[in-house]
């Protein structure tokens, strides 16, 4: 199945301290572990929102593209990919992933199914960033932004949004601060 893959590389997080996508974790840049699972997946493209270094990848579509909302949230680097993808479907992949890989991306876009959007869950939360999506719900987002929302509990609240069980949830925690990187 062809998809874009979508990096959210935020920069600076006020939590973190610093440019998440640029953290070596294990011998590779969080922003390495992200673009790698979405080539091991063979995403046709992959845009990466924010940030301002962009990684050799020889024979790899990678695109770098501004933040059209910077300082707005993960929807706003949402609505930014998915107005550049080629594909109809997509996966939204914030930088910040530790221990994920291909199998778990390719395992979120067979899940989509009839869904607009799905993710798995993670100790019982949403994995927003983490998500295969349709394109043709950026109408819908894009709505949502223009009217304020910028959470993406409320933004996908009237798509057809569905969650799944990972094979390996273990493998889906994420590092907001310090402290998580060495849990």
């Amino acid at each position: 199945m062809a998809f874009s893959g979508i990096v959210l590389n935020g920069g600076t997080s006020s939590r973190m301290g610093r440019d998440k996508g640029q953290i070596n974790f294990h011998g590779r840049t969080l922003l390495t572990v992200a673009i790698d699972s979405l080539t091991d997946a063979c995403a046709d493209e992959i845009l990466i929102v924010g940030g301002d270094k962009l990684p050799n990848y020889p024979n790899k579509s990678i695109t770098l593209l501004d933040d059209l909302f910077p300082n707005e949230g993960p929807l706003g680097g949402i609505i930014t990919g998915l107005r550049s993808t080629k594909n109809e479907i997509a996966f939204i992949l914030a930088c910040d992933y530790l221990d994920i890989d291909s199998e778990l991306v390719k395992e979120c876009i067979a899940s989509l199914g009839s869904y607009s959007m799905v993710s798995p869950l993670y100790k019982n939360r949403k994995q927003f960033l983490f998500s295969a999506i349709k394109t043709e719900i950026l109408n819908n987002l894009e709505e949502h932004f223009a009217n304020g929302v910028r959470s993406m509990h409320e933004a996908t609240a009237n798509i057809n949004y569905g969650t799944y069980k990972s094979s390996r949830p273990e493998n889906l925690r994420s590092a907001n601060t310090p402290s998580e990187l060495n849990e």
